[in-house]
This record gives C-alpha cells, structure tokens and sequence, in this order.
C-alpha cells in the first residue's frame, strides 16, 4: 500500500518529504544568508589577521643572520613548496623563443622567462578557475575520472617532477657513475617532465572508470600493449644499435640483457591476459607476474650489490644504462602492469558503491512501512544506512518486505531491494555450504 501511495503523490508535499532538489528549489531553503552576514563575518576576520601580521612584522623582527657563504653550497634554491617553480623556470628553455611586435608599443619577447612565467601560473590559474567549471554536486572521484585523472596527473605528478628538475644539479652530483659521469643526463629530465605525468593520468583514469563499473579492456590492451612495444623497441636498439651501449657497458651486456627480461616479462603477460582472458584469470595472472618481478629484481639487485663478488660493479654499469633511459625502461613497465591490474581488478560491491551517494535525507525511513512496526528500526535516521553500517544486526535485512518505496523515494535511484535480495542470497549460499543449516 505504501508503494501505490508514493506512486500516486499522495505524500508529495507533506513535511520532511519535498519533491524539489538542488538551487533551483522554488520551497524556503533554511540557511544564513551570504550576504551581509557571511561577507561581513569574512571581512572581520580578514581585518583580524591583517592587524596580526602588522603587529608581529612590526614589534617581532626575525633574526635573519649572517650572510651565506658562498664555501657552503653553490646551489641556491627557494623554499620547498616553491620548488615547482624554480622547476618551470629551468625547463622553459625548450620553448621556441622570438619577438613580435618588434619595433613598435606592442613588442612581445617571447623568451624564457616568459614561458617560465606562464608555466608557473598554470597551477594556480587552475586552481582559481576550479569553483566555476566544477558547479556539479557530485564530488566522487570516479563519477568524475577525467577531473580527477587530471587532477592527479597534472597538480601532484607534474608538480612533484618540476620539483626534481629544480634540484637537477644535485642529481646529477649525487648519481653518478664510476668515471665521474652523471648518472641521469639532463635531457632524461626533461623528458620526465613529460612521460610520467602522463602515464600517471591515464593510470588514473582507468582505474576510476573501473571503480565506477565501466569496462575497460578496450582502453586497457591499447595502453598496456602500446607501453610493452616502446619497452621492447628500445630494448632491442640497445643490443641492436652499434654504439648505444658504449664501451663501458659492453662487458655487463649479459647481466643488462637480465634486467631488461625482469622487466619486460610482466608487462608481455599483461598484455596477454588482459586480451585474451577473462577477467579473474587475468587478474590473477598480472598479479602473479608482477610479484615475482618484483621479488626477482630485489634479488638480483642484492646479488649484484654484494661486494664479495668480482662482479659487484656490474649493477652500476646496468644502471648507467637503465637511468638515463628511467621514462620508458623503468617506469613504462611499472605502469604497464599497475594499469592492468586497476582496469581489471573487481571492484567492491554494486550497492556499497552507489550508497555513498546517500546524503541521509531519510525518506526511505519515512516512506518505509517496516519502519511503522520494527521497534529496532524505529530510531535510525535512514534505513538504508543504518543496515549498511549493520547498525541493526542485520534484523533489517529479513523484515524489509523488498517493496521498493524506498527506492522510488530515493533522489539518487539507490535500489535497495537489490542489496536486500543479494544479501539474502549470500546467506542462504553459506547456509547451502555448511550442510543447509542444519546443525
């Protein structure tokens, strides 16, 4: 009876149960309005702080020091959190660099500093605009994945590499090879500028459209199989190309050639097993490759590292090797098999993943004729997630009569019957498989 009198409106307008959402709601909304009272509280508070900062700059001046010498270091660089920065500055000197306008009031000069400025500003200009272009009311990262993957991609990886590049002298002091050379030129940093964050982002993004339920082979044996081909292209030029080696490296060729099968190993069966598969074989599989890599390259680099043995150095010379080519050889296989993992693993439950849209507005509760004659869910602010939090010891999930009025209240289409019936189903399987229950 409760489902025809929500189907017939005859509830629609009575109190706690509105039929209008979101700002366009023509009902009373009760809050405090923005204006004056929010803006004039702000406004106090900005005045209060501006005195604080006045007061300690004036009667509270920082000892600064003696001057810096120049014996201690000769890298000078701000403070960390403006790394990034310092970063972007350094790289804008890959730009095109020219002038127009030359001549005349309008001159533009075009130089590094310029795209220094405007690489500089792209973080926080994207910060700003952020409040207008997400007016959604939807904040989930998977309802979201292109938002988030950029997200990801651009404000913690982009960020995090301009940071290592602002710092590019001392790596290439710190890593270094045997003979002096830098371990890490600086054209692979720049390129790490670049690779990483992308493959962070499209890392992100499937694994997102995964978690909301999408399917994603299609995007998953392009991405990895494209990654294994770059893997193996430039493993073979290594060994292929005359020269690419170099002198140094040539007696450490067998020990190179191992590293590279570790590594490229585990994404040729991921590309495999997320084509060919099903998608709990696959899973287990990427699984399974991943995790010997992993334990086998930690123990060739304990073997390798061990200075008893006459060939100790060879580790070194696998690296001057490897690092230099770190955006594709190193990372590209991390990746690969990270990727293929997110885009198949099994997301958790259909129901657990469309709850966490529920706000607790609690009509389910008020529509809901169990909740008339259920002393135990008497009480509960919402239904539907008082039994998903087992707040009830599951009595909940074997009164609901699976009517549905819940769900044909619910402004988010949660469809709880389903969980019911999913929930019941579970039991009555483990009851099969301990012998029907009987004791």
């Amino acid at each position: 009876m409760e489902i025809e009198r929500v189907k017939g409106k005859i509830m629609e307008g009575q109190p706690g149960f509105p039929r209008q959402y979101g700002p366009s709601r023509s009902d009373h909304q009760p809050g405090i309005p923005f204006f004056p009272q929010e803006t004039a509280r702000d406004f106090v508070l900005i005045f209060l702080l501006t005195a604080l900062l006045f007061f300690l700059s004036a009667f509270v001046t920082p000892f600064l020091g003696p001057a810096r010498s120049p014996q201690i270091s000769e890298l000078i660089v701000p403070d960390w959190y403006l790394l990034f920065s310092w970063g972007l500055l350094k790289v804008a000197d890959v730009f095109p660099q020219f002038v127009i306008g030359a001549g005349t009031p309008l001159k533009t000069d075009f130089n590094a500093a310029f795209w220094g400025d405007l690489l500089s500003g792209i973080p926080v200009i994207f910060l700003l605009i952020l409040p207008f272009i997400d007016r959604g009311r939807e904040a989930r990262p998977a309802k979201s994945p292109v938002r988030s993957a950029f997200g990801v991609a651009f404000l913690l990886a982009w960020i995090f590499t301009a940071s290592l590049y602002s710092i590019r002298e001392v790596v290439a002091q710190r890593w270094q090879t045997p003979n002096g050379s830098p371990l890490i030129n600086d054209t692979a940093m720049k390129w790490f500028f670049v690779i990483p964050p992308v493959l962070v982002g499209l890392t992100s993004y499937i694994g997102l459209r995964r978690l909301g339920y999408q399917p994603m082979r299609k995007w998953l044996f392009p991405y990895v199989a494209g990654l294994t081909a770059i893997v193996v292209v430039q493993a073979a030029g290594i060994f292929l190309i005359p020269g690419w080696l170099g002198p140094e490296v040539r007696p450490y060729v067998i020990q190179l050639g191992i590293f590279l099968l570790v590594l490229i190993v585990p994404m040729l069966v991921a590309s495999v097993a997320v084509f060919a598969l099903p998608e709990s074989q696959a899973r287990k599989w990427v699984v399974r490759s991943g995790v010997a890599a992993f334990v086998v390259f930690g123990a060739l680099v304990v073997f390798f590292m061990d200075s008893g043995r006459p060939n100790h150095v060879a580790f070194t010379w696998v690296l001057s090797v490897l690092y230099p080519n770190m955006n594709t050889l190193v990372l590209m296989p991390m990746f690969a098999v990270l990727t293929a993992y997110l885009g198949v693993r099994r997301p958790y439950s259909t129901y657990e993943y469309l709850l966490n849209e529920c706000y607790q507005c609690g009509k389910c509760h008020t529509v809901c004729p169990v909740t008339k004659v259920e002393d135990d869910a008497l009480g509960g602010l919402n239904l539907v997630y008082n039994t998903f939090k087992k707040q009830h010891d599951g009595v909940p999930l074997w009164t609901c009569l699976a009517c549905d009025a819940c769900s044909a209240v619910c402004p988010l289409d949660i469809q709880y019957s389903d969980y019911i019936l999913e929930e019941r189903a579970k039991v009555h399987a483990r009851m099969a498989a301990d012998g029907g229950g009987k004791e």
